[in-house]
């Protein structure tokens, strides 16, 4: 009864693991509140939810601010580009409405411009990853994470059904929603984005990662 107890049982393990997801979900949602430093804001999710939930790297707060302030240009321009580009998408679609008579070509122009749309979204949901765990100019970023999702349809469509599940979840019920859903949505995505991501990496990094893993499994 003693050992269920203790600090290091199973018990407050997961307890502990239920408190750390609620404070990254309220931190995202604090500092997304801008708008504009939601890109940044996602990264540094990420960036704890692979690190600190996953591997027990660190600690929420400190690990965050770190994930947002070294992310932060990389992600606010992207992310700024991606809503503009959203914004336009989605005007010119209803605009259609006005510009062509109901009948195949709308249909057509209309399936184009949501389509697009869909490739933009998958393209962040890899984007803002990228950046919070690797160094590289925003081009290339964009240009492997581009090669990435296309060459790995079958999970980056498993992405995409979660961040849909997780976003209708959050549309139905916000208030309870929002102190856990954004952390446990970084943490399932990371379980599929780690492993594209390490299928690129070079042996000395993944070596050097998997005992930085290991010394944090042994101090836990």
């Amino acid at each position: 009864m003693g050992r269920f107890f203790n600090y290091d049982s199973p018990l407050f393990s997961s307890i502990n693991k239920i408190v750390d997801c609620v404070f990254l979900s309220l931190l995202w949602f604090v500092f997304s509140i801008p708008i504009v430093t939601m890109g940044a804001s996602t990264s540094a999710l990420y960036y704890v939810a692979n690190k600190s939930l996953r591997h027990s790297r660190g600690y929420i707060f400190r690990e965050f601010w770190s994930g947002f302030k070294s992310s932060f240009k990389q992600s606010t321009i992207f992310w700024i580009i991606a809503v503009v580009i959203g914004i336009v998408l989605y005007v010119d679609s209803v605009l259609l409405d006005y510009m062509l008579p109901e009948g195949g070509m709308l249909t057509i122009a209309k399936a184009f411009f949501y389509a697009m749309l869909l490739l933009l979204i998958l393209l962040t949901l890899y984007v803002l990853p990228y950046i919070a765990r690797f160094e590289l100019d925003l081009k290339s970023i964009v240009k492997n994470c581009v090669f990435m999702a296309l060459r790995h349809i079958g999970w980056t469509l498993l992405l995409a059904v979660i961040a849909l599940v997780c976003f209708f979840i959050v549309f139905i019920i916000p208030f309870i929603a929002i102190f856990f859903v954004p952390a446990v949505d970084a943490l399932l995505s990371s379980l599929i984005l780690e492993h594209i991501f390490k299928k690129y990496m070079s042996k000395e990094d993944l070596q050097k990662e998997a005992l930085l893993n290991s010394k944090s499994a042994d101090d836990h």
